[in-house]
């Protein structure tokens, strides 16, 4: 018990900007930290869901952006930052070898830019017609789906030399419990939302999509790489559920 608590107070302050007043750390708890990532994915929705409520209510003219951005900043832009290494990597078009240098250049590219601007810019137009219908339930579980699409992907596919997950390795019990986690959310969404389970299930289709693009072209998954394909995802599910909310009303 002890080890999982270390491992989810691990994965909360690695991948969130939450202030964690315990912040231990155990090498060999890595791959679980990975593993409560999904958790940290129900923190993360909760907090978009409840603070995308309260800027609807108090903050209306707004609202939109911060749907757009709570999300990045509640995870310290960390997720973004990777899209757009990626981002930049993979629209090069470059061996490689070259590829995976760009990939490692901590400077911001041009492909880089360019990429966030047409991500901001999907996910604000969905934004607007999400935060028009009022139901902001489905945001719960928009993040706990890609964080189990990033944690499955890191601990199953081979990772990079260079990644900090080149020795996290992963257990079939582990896989097996991310894949539950997974169910389970669109268990939930399916009974508690009905319809709005095909937001999940469109949303888990773009981080394949993404997660493989990034595979096959860059011949390995890092940190950045599961940032693209979370951020993807994310956008995806914003616009798949907005396109639901805009066949409702009409």
């Amino acid at each position: 018990m002890k080890r999982i608590l270390t491992a989810l107070c691990m994965s909360l302050s690695t991948f969130t900007a939450i202030p964690c007043p315990w912040r231990p750390w155990d090498e060999e708890a890595r791959p679980l930290a990975v593993v409560c990532l999904p958790i940290v994915g129900a923190v993360v929705g909760l907090l978009w869901c409840l603070l995308a409520l309260l800027a609807g209510r108090w903050l209306p003219v707004v609202q939109s952006a911060l749907i757009v951005t709570l999300p990045w900043l509640i995870t310290g832009f960390m997720h973004l930052d990777g899209f757009m290494d990626t981002a930049d990597a993979l629209l090069s078009w470059r061996p490689l070898e070259q590829r995976l240098r760009i990939l490692k250049d901590p400077h911001a590219g041009a492909f880089s830019i360019i990429a966030l601007a047409v991500l901001a810019l999907f996910s604000y137009d969905a934004a607007r017609c999400v935060g028009f219908s009022g139901d902001l339930r489905a945001l719960l579980f928009i993040p706990i789906v890609s964080r189990c699409g990033s944690a499955f992907s890191v601990l199953t596919l081979p990772t990079l030399g260079h990644s900090e997950y080149a020795r996290a390795g992963g257990s079939m019990v582990q896989r097996l419990a991310i894949l539950a986690m997974w169910a389970l959310a669109l268990l939930a969404c399916g009974l508690w939302l009905k319809g709005q389970i095909l937001v999940l299930l469109v949303e888990t289709l773009a981080y394949a999509l993404a997660m493989l693009w990034g595979y096959r072209t860059l011949k390995g998954v890092s940190g950045d790489v599961a940032g693209f394909a979370l951020s993807v995802a994310e956008c995806a599910g914003l616009v798949a559920l907005a396109t639901l909310r805009l066949r409702m009303l009409i």
